[in-house]
C-alpha cells in the first residue's frame, strides 16, 4: 500500500483529485478537515481544548462549537489560527497514523490518500510515500469559492493570506497536478503519477 498526500490551497481542487483516486483507482480517503470537525464535536478529542482556549463565545445553545464563529475569529488573527491548529492537528495526526497502520499490512487497498491543506504545518508529509500538490490559479479558486461556498471576497482574501503560496508549495513538492478546469486532463495526470509511484 502507498500513502499519497494531496495538498493545495483552498478551492484548488483537492477533493476532485481524491474523488478520482477513490472512484477510479479504489483509494481509501482520509480528509483531515472532516476528521478535525468530528473531533470538535461534543465529546471529541479536541472539543475541551478548543472551548477552554476560545471560551463559551464560540458555543451554540446546545454546547456544540459554532464553526462559523470560530472560523471568523481565527481567520482574522493568525496567532489564534496557529493555536487552533496546535490544539487540533496533533489529534488528527494520531487518527491518520492509526488508519495507516490499520491498512499497512492488509491487501484491502493499494492507495491510502490524505487530503489536507496543512500538509507541512501538521506533519502529514512525513507519513506519506509521496505528496501531490494540486494547483489552480487564484482567479479560478476565487470563482469556485464564490459560486460553490458563497464566500465573500473579504473571507477569501483572509483565507488566501493564511495559507501557503503557490511558490512555497512548488518549492516543497515536485509532483504537481495542474487543475485548469478540465477534469479529463486531471484524470490523465493522476494516472501518470500512479504509474510512476
Amino acid at each position: 500500500m502507498k500513502v499519497i498526500g494531496i495538498t493545495g490551497g483552498i478551492g484548488s481542487g483537492k477533493s476532485m483529485v481524491t474523488n478520482i483516486l477513490e472512484d477510479q483507482h479504489g483509494a481509501y480517503i482520509l480528509n483531515t478537515d472532516q476528521i478535525a470537525r468530528d473531533q470538535m464535536e461534543i465529546g471529541g478529542s479536541s472539543y475541551e481544548g478548543v472551548v477552554s482556549y476560545f471560551g463559551k463565545i464560540i458555543l451554540n445553545e446546545d454546547g456544540s462549537i459554532n464553526r462559523p464563529s470560530l472560523a471568523k475569529i481565527v481567520f482574522e488573527d493568525k496567532k489564534k489560527l496557529k493555536i487552533l491548529n496546535e490544539l487540533t492537528h496533533p489529534n488528527v495526526l494520531e487518527v491518520v497514523k492509526d488508519e495507516i497502520e490499520r491498512f499497512r499490512n492488509s491487501t484491502l487497498v493499494s492507495y491510502l490518500v490524505i487530503e489536507t491543506a496543512l500538509m507541512i504545518e501538521s506533519g502529514y508529509d512525513i507519513v506519506c510515500d509521496e505528496v501531490w500538490y494540486v494547483y489552480a490559479s487564484e482567479e479560478d479558486r476565487r470563482e469556485r469559492l464564490k459560486v460553490n461556498r458563497n464566500y465573500s471576497d473579504e473571507k477569501i482574501d483572509a483565507i488566501f493570506f493564511s495559507q501557503r503560496s503557490d511558490q512555497e508549495f512548488r518549492k516543497k513538492f515536485s509532483k504537481i497536478i495542474e487543475n485548469t478546469g478540465n477534469k479529463a486532463y486531471v484524470e490523465e495526470q493522476v494516472k501518470r503519477l500512479l504509474v510512476l509511484l
